[in-house]
């Protein structure tokens, strides 16, 4: 359910033109495993609710389960479950099995609905062919704080493309949530804070914890609250991680971030972020304040999300790390412990492959964003080190492995495309990355147009021995349109086939058809690698 609100907008725009839908009760689906499924919801009030449960193809054949969520007011009522582990005598549920359910309040009133689909329990239930959703950066406001056509028909774009290729679980590579942009409507904007903030602040680094995560949950009670955005997380189980703007631009990349007047501001953001995102993959602990790095599979397929941003350091904007070393470790270990499957994603929200090295180096002398948003990206001399460490282990990986397939999966960049690192090694061995951004954040023609080419430059990236390897955009298939990369709005998908031990990959970009509103129209398609 939504609620219309007059948006803080500038004082020039008629009321009824700044109407906003804000998020009430909602829910969504989560991490999903053969017998069960991870629940979302968000519900004023509390207390008791019923979760109604059915096959997908006997909707009238369902069971239903009372529950209490208790008193979530700290959590602005949002609450996670898992089914059937958290709901007492529910029974568990069947692999590859399509399912819907209702969440109800005790007096009746629907929080909402939605459906998933289990996993495979074995290799043998793996279908031939299955796709996976990638999508990031939803900022769907433009400058006067309104909501933008061209973003609110993006999402049931979205819908429709997901839907026909029959997505089982859609990646959030980051940025789902904006607390900086528009820029007029930014929580760092002293004006506009004076708002949305708590009486008496006069910024977000005034605020207590408490104060500053209300004013966030406001924030995603705000930019969440369009029927059409929570359509998609109730229709398709979602894996997040969190991204830059989920607290500030370039969240880690500057100093000044990790001064102590920063430290609240950080943690209460992430605590929002946990209460919206995080609770639908990990069950919240007490004293969990991150990294959020976590593991997720569709049958015999594995993946893994990088915690890219909560353990980001930069101490003088030349000495910095991107993650602490048992985060790496982690990694490590599940890419051991998935040697045998046919197809490895790795999610991380900002993608290592999208500039030259040259090009980051030349912006320390620019001043202002630009020479911030090279600052943020791995090819920075600040990031060679942990760059080099993550690259190291999955090149040495493949080669112990060369016909495992490996994705990594990325956003941030506003522009979408999918490249080849072709490593210099014997035998030859080649990581593919796979980018969707945005899905409703609207640039300028000028800078779509900019963003489009900085990965349009075939480069050379160097490892820590000097070792180098070719970074390259794919061609796409001539039977389609092939012009990468993709600017505009666009959601991605990943057509997965499975032989035997062996997986091909067929990358997918999807925009608005401007002839026809609201159907997606395949702007990239690279057929299968």
């Amino acid at each position: 359910m939504r609620v219309l609100v007059p948006s803080p907008g500038r004082p020039h725009c008629a009321l009824m033109e700044m109407e906003l839908p804000v998020m009430d009760r909602a829910v969504a689906a989560g991490r999903v495993s053969p017998r069960g499924v991870r629940l979302w919801m968000r519900s004023p009030g509390g207390g008791v609710h019923r979760l109604e449960l059915w096959l997908d193809a006997a909707p009238s054949e369902g069971v239903a389960f009372a529950f209490d969520m208790g008193d979530r007011s700290q959590a602005d009522h949002t609450f996670s479950f898992a089914y059937p582990d958290d709901i007492p005598g529910a029974r568990p549920l069947e692999p590859v099995t399509r399912y819907g359910f209702r969440i109800r309040r005790a007096d009746g009133v629907l929080v909402g609905e939605g459906r998933f689909e289990t996993l495979p329990a074995r290799r043998a239930q793996m279908p031939r062919r299955f796709c996976i959703g990638v999508a990031s950066c939803h900022q769907p406001f433009d400058q006067d704080g309104r909501m933008h056509e061209m973003g609110i028909r993006m999402l049931r774009v979205a819908r429709v493309a997901w839907e026909r290729c029959d997505v089982k679980q859609v990646l959030w590579t980051g940025d789902q949530l904006y607390a900086d942009f528009p820029e007029s409507q930014s929580l760092f904007d002293p004006e506009y804070f004076k708002q949305v903030g708590p009486p008496g602040r006069a910024s977000l680094l005034e605020c207590t914890h408490d104060e500053a995560r209300a004013v966030y949950h406001a924030r995603y009670r705000r930019n969440w609250g369009h029927p059409d955005w929570l359509a998609l997380q109730a229709r398709f189980p979602g894996y997040p991680i969190l991204d830059d703007h989920e607290v500030a631009d370039n969240y880690g990349s500057l100093p000044e971030h990790h001064h102590a007047k920063w430290r609240h501001l950080r943690d209460a953001a992430e605590a929002a972020y946990r209460d919206y995102q995080h609770s639908r993959v990990e069950p919240m602990r007490p004293g969990d304040d991150g990294p959020y790095d976590y593991s997720f599979e569709y049958g015999a397929a594995a993946g893994y999300v990088l915690d890219v941003r909560s353990e980001r350091r930069s101490a003088d904007g030349d000495h910095a790390r991107v993650f602490a070393p048992h985060q790496l470790e982690h990694f490590a270990t599940w890419l051991n412990a998935n040697a045998d499957a046919p197809v490895l994603f790795i999610v991380v929200s900002v993608p290592p492959f999208f500039m030259p090295g040259w090009l980051s180096r030349l912006a320390r002398y620019v001043p202002g964003s630009f020479r911030e948003d090279a600052h943020d990206r791995w090819v920075h001399p600040q990031y060679r080190a942990d760059r080099c460490r993550l690259l190291e282990l999955i090149k040495h990986h493949q080669l112990r492995h060369p016909r495992q397939r490996v994705v990594l999966v990325g956003g941030d960049v506003h522009v979408g495309y999918a490249a080849r690192c072709d490593w210099r090694t014997d035998p030859p061995t080649s990581l593919y990355q796979f980018v969707s951004s945005s899905i409703t954040h609207k640039l300028s023609s000028l800078d779509w147009h900019l963003a489009r080419h900085l990965p349009r430059t075939h480069f050379v990236m160097s490892d820590l021995d000097g070792r180098s390897a070719r970074i390259h955009l794919l061609g796409g298939n001539l039977a389609r349109v092939f012009e990468q990369p993709v600017g505009g709005l666009n959601v991605g998908a990943i057509e997965v086939e499975i032989d035997g031990d062996e997986a091909r990959l067929n990358f997918k970009l999807y925009g608005e058809d401007e002839d026809t509103p609201d159907e997606p129209k395949l702007l990239f398609e690279s057929g299968f690698q």
